[in-house]
């Protein structure tokens, strides 16, 4: 197989470490309130490491944590990657369901998040995810307070060992450690307090730079270095593994494919814990020393003002926020601000790290005739083939089929699955996806499943439908995409009564928020008795119809 070769071991920890060496003073992140360089970072990541080791944490641990996408999500990335543990990124909509599936179904042994996010106190959200973490304790031999890396700890003088956790609803967790909002917060007894604080420079005892280094040094390129959570098929998590190689080439590849230059200024719009912030956009900067922009609550208004302070030079975004962006901007005048940066377009997905194919799109290069309604050729050192849907076959060229991709860039694995459940006899990943090749240039037709894609995430109809269901009311729910212009597809739902029930969609909404992210959520209901429901002679619910009374404009 060719892979993109670089002048670095492409592991987080050499990567982040030549980065320092060359753009050190750069500005890494920069949202609406603080801006964090490359030094800042290793320096803040180096001590979150340290402490990490000190908990016990090493090479193939796994540690999940949920921040918004900001300065401390990055500081906890390169602290756990440098150090060869497995990261598990979540979404921070993840309701408490859903939270609890995901650090179960990822084996989560170390949780790290912030004490708040947002309004919700995450304490009190934690004991709600796992009923008998309240029970719980960690820290042992109480005598005095004291701090760790300038933060005041739960723990005290004298601890050197914590009790580890045994909550049966997330066997594999052991320890739950959070990040105060403020030094003087008192955590609960089955936390441990961490920094994520660049301004932080306290050091912490036990772990010298000599012995960080070394353990760094047995990192490989080959080792796991995260799990991105997308909905499968199933109503399980699928968690998509990369190594460290894959992560850190792709981002030396694609720094190309998109014309990025170590002076770009890129607003990025998707949040970290997707492929389009870890795969295609920080592991870019950390490449080439580009500045990353991002707004935590992301809102029109503040991007195009962050766009405009900071000098922005391209974007990364979704296409039809993308879309709503160019809109909202020619409506307020400020046009000039977003319609001259530099956008990637093209196909992509999380087992491919990012993006497979790219169409770059600028007002100084337009988009050449025969690109016009593609995504794009393929990125260097990726293989595509078209096959029949039906037979696996290679199709004619020109012919419309399942796309399938090989090489460096594409996933190690599918979490908790075997490797012949995830590719063919010959390595192919075969996405899901329809389309077909005119020479070079590949023109995406759609999914071939069912799954629905809203605004860059994937909502698996399975996932939602398993979670109506559990609702007395419900005797049945059938979970179709909607198109959408804004969102490309909206969740729309048929929900069928139980018999002798009525079905009241607001509260079914309030009820099914408890257990699903925001964006998983219907935004088209339509609740039908049995016998209105459309079925076709094989006995199965008439999606295309069912997905025309949807998308009614009476709806």
């Amino acid at each position: 197989m060719n892979v993109p070769e670089l002048d670095v071991t492409p592991t987080v920890p050499a990567v982040l470490r030549r980065a320092v060496e060359r753009f050190g003073d750069r500005d890494y992140v920069v949202t609406q309130r603080r801006r964090m360089t490359f030094a800042q970072a290793e320096a803040a990541s180096r001590r979150l490491a340290k402490e990490l080791l000190n908990a016990g944490v090493g090479k193939g641990t796994r540690v999940g944590f949920v921040y918004p996408y900001g300065t401390d999500w990055v500081v906890v990335w390169l602290a756990a990657a440098r150090i060869g543990a497995l990261c598990l990124p979540f979404s921070t909509v993840l309701a408490p369901g859903e939270l609890r599936k995901a650090v179960r179904h990822g084996d989560v042994d170390t949780l790290v998040m912030p004490d708040t996010l947002g309004t919700t106190d995450v304490t009190k959200m934690l004991e709600e995810v796992f009923p008998t973490l309240a029970g719980s304790a960690t820290p042992e031999h109480v005598t005095s307070d004291h701090q760790i890396g300038g933060v005041a700890s739960h723990a005290r003088a004298g601890a050197t060992t914590e009790r580890p956790l045994r909550l049966p609803e997330a066997p594999y967790l052991r320890s739950v450690r959070l990040s105060p909002t403020s030094a003087r917060r008192a955590l609960p007894p089955w936390a441990t307090a961490i920094s994520t604080d660049f301004d932080n420079t306290g050091e912490v005892e036990g772990v010298s730079d000599e012995f960080l280094a070394a353990v760094e040094a047995e990192v490989t390129p080959s080792d796991l270095m995260v799990v991105i959570h997308t909905s499968g098929t199933t109503a399980e998590p699928k968690g998509v593994v990369h190594t460290h190689g894959t992560v850190m080439r792709h981002g030396a590849n694609v720094a190309g494919a998109f014309r990025r230059r170590p002076d770009d200024v890129v607003l990025c719009a998707t949040p970290f814990f997707w492929v389009g912030g870890i795969g295609v956009t920080l592991n870019v900067a950390l490449c080439i020393g580009h500045t990353v922009l991002c707004v935590e609550h992301f809102e029109p208004e503040a991007a195009l003002d962050l766009i405009e302070t900071e000098g922005a030079t391209a974007v990364m975004m979704w296409p039809q926020l993308r879309d709503r962006m160019l809109q909202y901007a020619a409506d307020h005048d400020r046009s000039s601000s977003f319609a001259s940066l530099l956008a990637t377009s093209g196909l992509g997905m999380s087992e491919t790290c990012g993006h497979h194919t790219v169409l770059v799109l600028s007002p100084e290069h337009p988009v050449p005739g025969e690109l016009l309604g593609s995504v794009g050729t393929p990125v260097p050192y990726v293989q595509h083939k078209i096959v029949d849907t039906e037979t696996n076959d290679v199709v004619a060229p020109g012919s419309s089929g399942e796309i399938c991709v090989r090489g460096y860039s594409v996933l190690d694995g599918l979490y908790k699955k075997e490797r012949h459940e995830v590719f063919d006899d010959d390595g192919w990943y075969h996405t899901g996806d329809r389309g077909y090749f005119r020479g070079d240039v590949l023109f995406f037709e759609g999914r071939i499943n069912t799954m629905i894609k809203t605004s860059g995430a994937n909502v698996a109809p399975l996932e939602v439908e398993s979670v109506l269901q559990t609702f007395a009311e419900i005797a049945q729910a059938i979970v179709i995409g909607v198109p959408d212009k804004e969102r490309g597809e909206l969740v729309g739902a048929v929900l069928i009564p139980a018999t002798g029930r009525e079905i009241n969609v607001e509260d079914i909404l309030e009820r099914a928020a408890k257990e699903l992210s925001s964006y998983k959520l219907p935004r088209r209901v339509l609740v039908l008795d049995r016998d209105a429901v459309p079925y076709l002679a094989t006995g199965k619910p008439d999606l295309l119809t069912l997905k025309a009374m949807l998308s009614s404009p009476t709806m």
